[in-house]
């Protein structure tokens, strides 16, 4: 009888357990999406010098890389920053460094750094991106109603405890 009764209760908590784990999980996958994909983008900069104020990303060549890389103690490709001053010539940035951690830096000091045309290969500027701006409201949207539903029980009679009362005393 006790054993009877152990086993409805395990199915009762694993059952119990399921809608809000998985509300969970859907939780934690849609701010892992959103942390990285955010709602901002680069787009290439085709031909227009940047404007100040503006936050770009630069790929350096080869040189201006090496030159760099050996400045700063570790392998640089490409600096994010804002313009401080573009000319169609050079373009001069603010750049923060530090630790980088899953994509995010953490700065540590910051440097005013000038380019020449011939040490810039692209040049991309940060925008604002509605499509995917649309795309994380309506995951959150979907995360919230996925809650709601599981809170506000979408349980629907799995598991439960049969007998109505308190176990049998054996």
């Amino acid at each position: 009888m006790l054993s009877r009764w152990n086993a409805e209760r395990t199915t009762f908590y694993r059952n119990s357990a399921g809608p809000a784990h998985r509300a969970g999980l859907a939780l934690f996958v849609v701010l892992i999406v959103s942390a990285t994909s955010a709602c901002y983008r680069y787009a290439p900069l085709l031909g227009e010098p940047p404007v100040p104020g503006e936050e770009v990303r630069l790929r350096l060549s080869s040189t201006a890389a090496a030159e760099l890389s050996d400045r700063v103690g570790r392998s640089i490709r490409s600096v994010e920053g804002n313009v401080l001053a573009g000319t169609p010539d050079s373009v001069v940035v603010d750049v923060g460094w530090g630790a980088v951690y899953a994509g995010t830096v953490f700065e540590g000091r910051r440097d005013t750094l000038r380019f020449g045309a011939d040490q810039v290969l692209e040049a991309d500027r940060k925008e604002f991106s509605r499509a995917r701006t649309a795309g994380l409201t309506a995951a959150l949207v979907a995360v919230v109603v996925v809650l709601f539903r599981s809170i506000a029980g979408g349980g629907g009679g799995t598991g439960g405890d049969p007998g109505g009362g308190t176990p049998p005393v054996i």
